[in-house]
């Protein structure tokens, strides 16, 4: 291709040009025919101070640039080399503006030709990538990144990145590149152009390509054959062979573990004696192995089939990634493994054609159909959680899923999954689908009598997310938006038959919206004036049998009609959903699916206020400045442990469940309550993490904290933002802190603001900054100091190995905050048998959060850390021996905060490597 790209990186004073930002380093290289040909990188004196963290960041200084030339001075040369070349960046909405305000400033004209974004192209050419961010492309694609956030190496890898996109986008098939080309425009980088250049190269090429499927005019990657199994010879045939001879794992650097092996031994035994096991296994056990081994042995040996239920993405992907290969190279015989998750998880083909077709309405749009194309050349199962889209385009993908009632066409990628299944040794699911399946009249999973449950400390928590229920205003508020546009959409050639019926439609639409509003609005005046709001939001219980009142009234009686103008709508669009278009347009069907999911809706809300159900606690959720209708219901089981014992420790012979953090003081007696295993009396174990915590780590109680229980929420906030700061200025690069509610956090962060200019380290507070946890977490990582405050989703799944974390610190003991619905349901159900709501629920809950936010400390037999817990409840309480009896044997040091600093400055560093730990 005879085309020139320029491709830039700036480092900056800052985020805005228009705010007097000025550039301090800019690094070029200059690409054609897919080779670097010229460079160009020089430091700019900006001629204002750069900010602390911009320096920490950047590593680039005051006396960096103090020499350095103006921008002016390199003007010239720099606009000759960008002359009659696109202009390539990792973000050019970041560094295009910066480099025409100098530009201006320099008195030279503004660049006017063609841009290309990398990140875009990034997002189209590798769909499947966890992060967009240059060192992460890098990283997957093996470019080197020596010095990240220096504008000559970001310029010369993001070059690199650019090459090898260039070199995927040209082995696309050229279906997949016409179908691009025709998206282009819709895009912000110009790569038409770039586009129509490759598909010519591709025209002189053998039209054939036998590497693609085409299915209604889409290419997808064909079916490869079926691959070897595993290994036939072997001189451990049986478990028990292996298990003697225990050879290494082949794992790069395995060491072996007497946990893990005991962990394996107990395992086959549960699964070959028929029996319930609860098993903990410390973090570093390498616990997963630790189940899969034994039962892959044991479904090869007894031909049964062994289901594999996890929680979380994260560790499917670890399962099948990491573990599988490893499972494959030590088990004797052939093994197959499949996934099989609910039929939402994978894409529907024919939406997905009918998508494509539509017009782009939205650069959301016009994004998700060009990694689609691109993606269905890569992914064997079809499941959506393979890709990564904008959080624009997630509810637009949620609409291309199959849906719980349809067969998926003819190109079935649920139905291929779940053959699959069929045919498989080992099936891994997630909690819900294996809930779901339990209840399910036809059970989707194939038969099995023997489950592994990882993570099954969440096993509850995503029971009573499974059998609950919720409605709000906003999911309403977006479908009946959505019906309404596909009304609109109706080809003009069909309204000489369906006018009256789309006319009749948009009426009861319209009166069905109406009425939803004033429900909606209702409800929350109705909530806010029975429990006023805490830290801005109200929770209320509510009962329909005990509930009264005129504004309660009417909302039941509103909802009654909010439910027969519902059906009113589906009886007006029967003419358009019975009579489908000649062309085979997709809207009778989308229609049909959306006016079903609206009268689902609608039934869950008659259900949640009108019928009584004394196993579910139900509750009203508002903001007290939200939006007057912004409402959200929820309902769910108060005790499950029946459901368990019933539907699934009776159903099967042997379910496993295994976990970090499954015992109080050492003893399983409150997870099998909850769980109802009381009757079943399960194997026992719990293993401990392989790690040296005496010397490894270090605990930390400030005595002159205020008491936790004594003073307000603001009065602790101060106090914590105050603790915070001395531990960052005195101990550690990098500190992670967890809070037990987001009131606290927030309150917390604001109070640490005020002084936050002066402080040599950054502060990033989930909630506060945008994005989801592992996206803050990169953030975190890319300072060499920084504090990252977390709630929620931090306390367990985050993982910070070696010198990613130095200090952990616990801002408060993780109570359940005192207005949570559910835990109020669940004391009075223990107070009413007359038991201690206290020690039988809230002190056993936050005693296993606890010791899972402490787990996110010591990761590796090589890793050093101090936790600092700021809530001096833990070791003066009466109930303080239950917390400390359950977390590692760390040393507990307690004193005032300033002789706490100095004991733990020269435990850290005492014995560590200079290179670190």
């Amino acid at each position: 291709m005879a085309m020139r790209f320029v491709i830039i990186d700036l480092e900056t004073t800052g985020n805005g040009p228009k705010k007097g930002d000025r550039i301090i380093q800019l690094g070029m290289a200059v690409v054609e025919g897919r080779s670097i040909v010229a460079r160009f990188a020089s430091f700019f004196n900006p001629e204002q101070p750069i900010p602390p963290f911009i320096q920490q960041l950047t590593n680039i200084d005051e006396q960096t640039v103090e020499e350095a030339p103006l921008f002016a001075d390199k003007a010239g040369e720099i606009a000759a080399m960008m002359k009659g070349a696109y202009f390539v960046a990792h973000n050019v909405d970041f560094d295009l503006p910066f480099l025409q305000a100098e530009l201006e400033r320099a008195g030279r004209p503004p660049f006017a030709g063609p841009t290309i974004d990398t990140v875009e192209l990034a997002r189209i050419v590798l769909p499947s990538a966890e992060s967009y961010k240059l060192g992460d492309l890098a990283k997957q694609l093996g470019l080197r990144h020596d010095r990240p956030h220096q504008a000559d190496s970001d310029a010369e890898v993001t070059a690199k990145l650019f090459i090898a996109l260039l070199g995927r986008l040209h082995r696309l098939p050229l279906l997949t590149l016409e179908q691009l080309r025709r998206l282009a425009r819709h895009l912000k980088s110009d790569i038409y152009s770039l586009l129509d250049a490759v598909i010519a190269e591709k025209r002189k090429e053998a039209p054939v390509d036998d590497t693609v499927a085409v299915y209604r005019g889409i290419a997808l990657k064909k079916p490869a054959p079926k691959p070897d199994d595993g290994r036939r010879h072997s001189p451990s045939a049986s478990f028990a062979a292996f298990y003697e001879q225990a050879p290494p794992l082949p794992l790069p650097g395995y060491k072996r573990r007497e946990g893990q092996w005991e962990m394996m031994r107990l395992v086959y035994e549960a699964l070959s004696t028929s029996q319930h096991a609860l098993i903990e296994a410390g973090t570093g056990l390498g616990k997963s192995l630790a189940y899969l081994i034994p039962a892959a042995f044991f479904a090869g040996e007894r031909q049964e089939r062994v289901v594999v239920s996890t929680h979380t993405l994260q560790l499917q992907e670890q399962l099948i990634r990491r573990d599988l290969p490893v499972l494959r190279q030590v088990v004797p015989f052939p093994l197959r493994v499949a996934v099989l998750k609910g039929k939402q998880n994978y894409l529907s083909l024919d939406k997905f054609v009918s998508f494509l077709s539509e017009p782009c309405d939205t650069y959301d749009a016009a994004l998700l159909k060009c990694q689609l194309l691109v993606w269905l050349l890569e992914t064997d199962s079809g499941d959506l959680d393979e890709l990564n889209v904008s959080s624009g385009a997630r509810l637009l993908l949620s609409e291309l899923a199959i849906g719980e009632g349809e067969d998926g066409g003819r190109h079935h990628f649920f139905a291929q999954a779940k053959q699959r299944a069929e045919r498989a040794n080992i099936v891994i699911t997630n909690h819900a689908f294996l809930l779901h399946d339990l209840t399910a009249s036809s059970p989707l999973l194939p038969p099995f009598r023997h489950l592994v449950i990882d993570e099954a400390h969440r096993l509850e928590d995503a029971a009573a997310h499974s059998f609950g229920e919720r409605i709000d205003y906003v999911s309403f508020r977006l479908l009946t938006a959505k019906i309404a546009q596909t009304l609109g959409k109706w080809p003009e050639a069909e309204h000489g038959e369906a006018e009256d019926a789309i006319a009749r439609c948009q009426r009861r639409l319209e009166e069905l919206q109406f009425e939803g509003d004033e429900l909606f609005r209702l409800l929350r005046r109705y909530a806010l004036a029975k429990k006023p709001a805490r830290a801005g939001r109200c929770r209320c219980r509510f009962s329909p049998a005990d509930e009264g009142g005129r504004t309660w009234q009417a909302a039941t009686e509103l909802c009654w009609r909010l439910r027969d103008s519902a059906a009113a709508l589906c009886g007006a669009a029967m003419p358009l959903v019975s009579a489908p278009a000649a062309d085979g347009s997709p809207l009778p069907a989308s229609l049909a699916a959306d006016l079903a999911a609206l009268e689902r809706q609608l039934a869950t809300l008659v259900r949640l206020l009108t019928e009584t159900d004394p196993s579910a606690v139900r509750w009203i959720e508002a903001d007290e400045k939200g939006a007057a209708n912004a409402v959200r219901l929820y309902s769910q089981p108060v005790d499950l442990a029946d459901f368990f014992a019933d539907r699934l420790f009776m159903k099967k012979r042997s379910v496993i469940l295994t976990s970090a953090t499954l015992t109080v003081r050492g003893r399983f007696a409150y997870m099998t309550r909850r769980l109802g295993l009381d009757e079943f009396y399960p194997l026992c174990r719990s293993f401990p993490a392989p790690f040296r915590y005496e010397e490894q780590a270090a605990l930390f109680v400030p005595a002159d904290m205020p008491l936790a229980s004594a003073v307000s929420v603001e009065t602790y906030a101060e106090a914590a933002a105050a603790a915070i700061t001395a531990v960052a200025r005195r101990v550690g690069r990098r500190l992670l802190v967890l809070f037990p509610s987001y009131e606290l956090l927030k309150m917390t962060v604001e109070a640490l603001k005020n002084d936050e200019a002066d402080e040599p380290f950054v502060l990033i507070a989930q909630g506060v900054q945008s994005g989801s946890p592992a996206k803050l977490i990169r953030t975190f990582l890319q300072f060499e100091r920084a504090v990252l405050f977390g709630t929620s989703g931090f306390w367990e799944g985050v993982d910070l190995p070696g010198d990613a974390l130095d200090a952990l610190i616990i801002a408060r003991l993780p109570f359940a905050p005192p207005d949570d619905p559910v835990m109020e349901a669940k004391s009075e159900r223990i107070r009413a048998r007359g038991g201690d709501p206290f020690y039988e629920l809230s002190l056993p809950e936050a005693v296993l959060r606890l010791k899972q936010g402490v787990g996110r400390l010591i990761r590796t037999e090589r890793d050093k850390g101090l936790v600092f817990v700021l809530d001096r409840r833990l070791t003066n309480a009466p109930y303080r021996a239950d917390f400390l009896a359950s977390l590692p044997p760390f040393p507990v040091h307690e004193g005032g905060l300033l002789e706490l600093l100095d004991a733990a400055d020269a435990w850290l560093w005492q014995g560590r490597r200079p290179n670190g730990v």
